[in-house]
């Protein structure tokens, strides 16, 4: 009978402790994917911050200085100024792949103001260099 007993509450034991190892087994997969989602967020805002300081980069060489040159205070105009954020806010997402924007899409990351930061950040530092 105390047989009996024992191979039952070994064999109880048994299942679970089998059955916890399952469900920290997920839980710790769990933890690993989120840790996985955020390297890959990371990941894509950095090449979507470098596809846009290029982006600005190109722009000034080959739009802003000659904008700039046609007007005798040499400043922008204000639909100069919005022209050259859609290009570069265009241009931005030309370089990016697909697989980056996706990630960002899916992290509902708003893309634009990204790009807009970084661009306008990358603009900052141009003019205190100046």
């Amino acid at each position: 009978m105390n047989t009996v007993i024992i191979e039952t509450l070994v064999s109880v034991l048994a299942n679970l402790a089998i059955t916890l190892i399952g469900v920290f087994g997920a839980w710790l997969l769990a933890q690993i994917s989120k840790n996985q989602q955020l390297a890959n967020i990371n990941t894509a805002v950095a090449e979507l911050t470098t596809a846009a300081e290029q982006t600005v980069l190109e722009l000034q060489q080959t739009v802003v200085d000659d904008l700039k040159a046609a007007h005798a205070d040499g400043k922008l105009t204000q639909d100069e100024i919005r022209n050259l954020g859609k290009k570069l806010l265009e241009g931005t997402l030309q370089k990016m792949s697909e697989t980056g924007v996706g990630v960002l899409k899916a992290a509902n990351v708003d893309i634009n103001a990204i790009i807009t930061g970084a661009g306008e950040a990358l603009i900052a530092k141009m003019k205190e260099a100046e």
